[in-house]
């Protein structure tokens, strides 16, 4: 699992503040580094440490942004608001890349935005070149590969083709967490670690967070816990639905991949780490009996060996695969794909940044400045309408 190593953040906290935000993880920080930005007195609560819980089982990789074959994502949505999807994503990703450059951040984050790989094997090329297709017409950064492309490379067997995404890559999401407190921390707002959030209540107006530290009192709340935000919001666990991933980190064999490799998008993921080590995960998608609504990060050894012989068979120079490590992780998938982000519907001064379905880590840095404009009523951000949570309502 991707090691944070505990950011080192007070645990003292405020008794009052503008916000709250709820939640460590890349999404949580995002939100607080945005909302500090923009001039708010805002608190960030995690009970672990920051970048601990969900973000940390996340492999990494950046591309593509969506779940979805883009194509499939034109047919339901139309071409403009499936346009509107990436850009908000690559926007986000190159923001967040700025940022972390310019923080000195970069290695510490294992920063590789050289760009996404999706691979298509043979019984998925078809739906791959669909999507491609859509991409293109789209105007959109991508381009194709041959069978011989993409043996060049990422080396491997059993490869169609696919496409080459421009704008994405992959980085170590908790330490990216990290790394984004410590900039809003910069900025003014206040992170505690260490802090568990067991109740929000209203009270003269405002609401009041009971902690196991005490009482915080704001005029807003941001929940960012993913699926463990349905604790504070009936609605969320109605919308938000868990699935359990697998992972694992092993020795390369010598293997080395520029950017971040996927393919069914990303049901399978995997990326180097700087150590010489790869990152590999999902295999969710011949076993979903077995992914589907589950609420603990258990070890499924069958999917683990699943993953593992897939990756052996497509790199064979690399088997038997050398794995150090073994996880799980729990993310929250909406019925569109997309995360939900804005206001609780009928819940005033409630908020959310959750059910990023996989995808939060190309698209929570540009969440988290839709939060902020939200609260410190800035311009609207491009897109930020496709993700109002009360789109279901």
């Amino acid at each position: 699992m991707d090691d944070p190593e505990a950011g080192g953040f007070r645990r003292e906290m405020a008794s009052s503040v503008d916000v709250v935000v709820v939640g460590g993880g890349i999404s949580g920080t995002s939100a607080a580094y945005h909302l500090a930005a923009a001039g708010v007195d805002v608190a960030l609560l995690e009970r672990g440490v920051v970048g601990g819980g969900t973000t940390s089982a996340a492999v990494g990789v950046l591309a593509p942004p969506l779940r979805q074959p883009f194509d499939e994502t034109v047919h339901f949505r139309g071409a403009d608001e499936a346009r509107a999807i990436w850009e908000f994503a690559l926007r986000s990703v190159a923001s967040l890349g700025t940022l972390l450059r310019e923080r000195g951040e970069s290695e510490r984050v294992a920063l590789d935005l050289t760009g996404g790989f999706v691979l298509a094997e043979p019984h998925t090329l078809v739906r791959v070149q669909r999507a491609h297709a859509a991409l293109e017409r789209a105007g959109l950064p991508v381009s194709w590969l041959t069978a011989e492309d993409a043996r060049g490379k990422v080396g491997g067997r059993g490869f169609s083709g696919g496409y080459f995404v421009d704008g994405g890559g992959c980085l170590s999401p908790g330490p990216t967490a990290v790394a984004l407190a410590r900039a809003a921390e910069a900025e003014g707002a206040g992170i505690s670690e260490g802090v568990e959030v067991t109740e929000v209540r209203r009270e003269r107006g405002g609401l009041v967070c009971d902690t196991d530290r005490g009482e915080v009192r704001a005029e807003m709340v941001v929940y960012a816990t993913h699926v463990d935000s349905r604790r504070f919001s009936s609605y969320l666990g109605d919308e938000i639905v868990p699935i359990r991933g697998q992972a694992l980190i092993a020795d390369s064999g010598g293997l080395s991949f520029p950017g971040g490799c996927s393919t069914h998008w990303k049901l399978n993921v995997w990326r180097s780490v700087p150590d010489g080590r790869i990152a590999l995960g999902g295999w969710r998608h011949d076993a979903w009996d077995r992914s589907y609504w589950k609420m603990k990060p258990d070890l499924d050894p069958g999917l683990q060996g699943d993953l593992q012989g897939w990756f052996e068979r497509a790199f064979p120079s690399a088997a038997p695969l050398a794995v150090e490590e073994r996880w799980s992780g729990i993310f929250g998938w909406t019925a569109d794909y997309l995360p939900l982000v804005g206001p609780l519907p009928g819940r005033t001064g409630e908020l959310v940044i959750s059910g990023f379905s996989g995808g939060g880590l190309p698209f929570a840095f540009e969440a988290g400045r839709v939060i902020a404009s939200i609260v410190a009523e800035g311009d609207p951000v491009p897109g930020a309408k496709l993700l109002d949570p009360r789109r279901f309502t």
